[in-house]
């Protein structure tokens, strides 16, 4: 996560003297070195939270506000982010590699314009109206996306949603350097005491915000039909409205805010200043102690001493983009891959693939207090810069994991779409006895509601098939494509056989079952029909399959009372059954059942748990522990220096990613 994981990543608000030092050569600089990360997650900090919650701790009136504004922002931010990658992929229908560009770009987007967000608000307009302007925009940003997902408006182009999407970067971004550094500004200095307790409390509401909307979203997403498909519009309209709350909650605690002027644009005088010292010692043939020391006929001293701190950091920002860049396709890569295995938990239901993000702020949860408590007393506590280096290995061997899981995914799938210049086919007995068939080279002997094993012949093919049955023989011709799978399926209707040839369904949306319909009876030729569903209609004007059409939809695995009835509600067949995730079952009409109804179902299009992701996911949220906090610099003065963050890792990781997608 990015900011879940620890409050937002990098921020450099402000900092006394600082060297990175080799804790093994502690005479090598003058300075000490911080690294301990504000604010920590202990038992403590659960307390606080308690007390925040049970409001038993003297904190202005107005924190109450910032921290719900913030909560739901998060809330919005992450839950919109956890189903984009799907709903660029599926709904949007772009490419793997395209959904990917677009969903880095967006991130992207999301940590570069907090430069902008601090320059506004320090130079200009103050953190409220920041704040709550841009927020407006954010807002806006996510009505739009949330509209234009709704299909019946005709609205889902890609346009909108991309218009929708760079508003949510500029909203997010703008007020990412505002939100803390304007809670931090409630407290007078005798409140100083307060702060520790705020930060921790702030942090909590990042973390909540972001895990229950990561654990929701997906299910609005996958479990909600709407528009006789996932209710993509619920799903980003969730996020819109808490975005809504957030702006109301932040403007609704505008009598009680104190607010700090602006105090001119930082950004553009360390810009400055260091150009000046570069022009001045390029022209001068002297020397000095630091290059920086040339600005002091100009510049105030501790700006100078700021901006050298600055510069001693950014030091240890160099292998930052290499770790963000594998970070940050949790919500890309392996969403991916989680879509190509098996949600399933049996009783306790259906994992989506994009709920497997909520892994990483379950983890921070619960292993900060561990590496706090016992990982770094025992093993890194005086060795920052080690840490460091065990969390980029930690997350190079995350995806060692991912690619080993990747292999055995690869193993298990089966090759259910035929290659160029071959086709498939497929028998199906959907009657009580055997049945009997025959075509060129090949002779089959059909057990009663059995399957035959798939036989892949060369495309286009044409070719007669006599089939033999109880109730008489048939024969028929058969013209298949190339690059399709085919199902003949053998039926009776009294003294005669039915059989039809349908197009076979090769693939099923992520969690969810596909059940197809095929109406095989003669005496149903002229009429209408439709699948409801646990007494809702699923599918309407279903007519006797030909052209080796089958009308099919996607839905939640669960138990379902299925009934087919015809334009004047005739009930024509009743069924009850339980769908499972990853499945294709087909309904066939026929007259053969005293249900009128025969399914048969295929075997499982993915094999592997998506359980099987818990130890990357673990493995890199230790890494990102290790390496994230530690490489955090504690603000002491918040206002002194760069405004309110400064943020410039995770930009340069998500161009990293954009630009190595293929």
């Amino acid at each position: 996560m990015s900011e879940a994981s620890n409050g937002g990543r990098s921020r450099v608000s402000s900092f006394d003297s600082i060297d990175i030092v080799d804790t093994y050569e502690p005479s090598s600089a003058g300075h000490n070195v911080e690294t301990n990360s504000s604010p920590k997650i202990s038992g403590r900090a659960w307390g606080r939270v308690k007390k925040f919650l049970l409001c038993s701790i003297p904190f202005p009136k107005s924190i109450y506000f910032i921290i719900g504004n913030e909560f739901c922002e998060r809330f919005s931010y992450y839950g919109m982010k956890a189903i984009l990658f799907i709903y660029l992929s599926n709904e949007l229908n772009l490419s793997k590699d395209n959904s990917t560009a677009i969903f880095h770009s967006f991130s992207m987007l999301c940590y570069f314009t907090p430069l902008f967000g601090a320059m506004l608000a320090d130079g200009w307009i103050g953190k409220y109206r920041t704040i709550l302007y841009i927020s407006i925009i954010y807002a806006i940003g996510n009505i739009i996306v949330s509209i234009t997902a709704v299909p019946d408006l005709g609205m889902g182009e890609r346009p909108g949603p991309m218009i929708g999407l760079l508003l949510i970067a500029i909203g997010t971004g703008g007020i990412k350097p505002c939100v803390s550094a304007f809670g931090g500004d409630q407290f007078s200095s005798d409140q100083e005491h307060l702060l520790q307790s705020f930060f921790s409390i702030f942090y909590f509401s990042i973390n909540a915000g972001s895990l229950l909307s990561m654990l929701i979203t997906p299910l609005l997403r996958g479990d909600i039909q709407c528009f006789g498909k996932n209710c993509y519009s619920l799903a980003f309209g969730v996020p819109a409205l808490l975005m809504l709350v957030a702006v109301i909650l932040f403007w609704g605690g505008r009598h009680g805010y104190k607010r700090r002027p602006p105090n001119g644009n930082i950004v553009w005088l360390v810009t400055k200043a260091t150009t000046h010292a570069l022009k001045r010692k390029l022209s001068n043939n002297g020397s000095k102690d630091h290059w920086m020391d040339w600005a002091d006929d100009k510049y105030d001293i501790q700006l100078i001493e700021d901006i050298k701190a600055l510069y001693r950091v950014l030091f240890m920002f160099l292998p930052l983009p290499f770790f963000w860049t594998l970070f940050d396709q949790q919500g890309s890569r392996w969403v991916l891959q989680a879509t190509q295995m098996d949600g399933s938990l049996g009783a306790l239901g259906t994992l989506k693939p994009d709920q497997m993000q909520a892994l990483n702020p379950v983890f921070i949860i619960l292993l900060i207090p561990v590496f706090e408590g016992i990982i770094y007393k025992v093993f890194f506590k005086p060795m920052p810069l080690k840490r460091m280096c065990a969390g980029m290995l930690l997350a190079a061997t995350a995806f060692v994991i991912a690619g080993l899981v990747q292999l055995k995914i690869q193993a298990s799938q089966v090759d259910t779409i035929p290659p160029f210049g071959k086709t498939d086919i497929r028998f199906v007995n959907s009657l009580d006895s055997k049945a009997w068939v025959a075509m060129p080279k090949y002779n089959l002997t059909m057990d009663p509601h059995g399957k035959s094993s798939t036989t892949r012949l060369s495309a286009p093919a044409a070719f007669d098939i006599v089939v033999k049955a109880a109730c008489g023989n048939y024969k028929s011709h058969v013209n298949m494509k190339e690059r399709l799978a085919y199902d003949y399926i053998i039926g009776c209707q009294g003294n005669q056989v039915t059989c039809v040839l349908v197009d076979r369904k090769t693939s099923v949306p992520a969690g969810k079952a596909s059940l197809c319909i095929v109406v095989n009876r003669f005496d149903l030729i002229d009429r209408l029909f439709s699948l409801e569903m646990n007494g809702k209609i699923m599918l309407e004007n279903v007519s006797y399959t030909e052209n080796n059409n089958t009308r099919c939809i996607s839905v939640p695995p669960k138990h379902y009372i299925l009934e087919v009835k015809d334009q004047i509600n005739k009930l024509v067949g009743k069924k009850a059954i339980t769908l499972d995730s990853d499945v294709v079952y087909t309904l066939v009409l026929s007259s053969n059942k005293s249900d009128g109804i025969f399914i048969y179902k295929d075997m499982k299009t993915k094999l592997v748990s998506m359980l099987w992701q818990i130890p990357q996911y673990f493995v890199i949220t230790s890494g990102e522990i290790l390496f994230s906090i530690t490489a955090r610099i504690p603000t002491q003065n918040p206002d002194q220096f760069l405004g309110s963050e400064f943020q410039v890792d995770e930009v340069i990781c998500k161009v990293c990613v954009v630009n190595h997608i293929k």
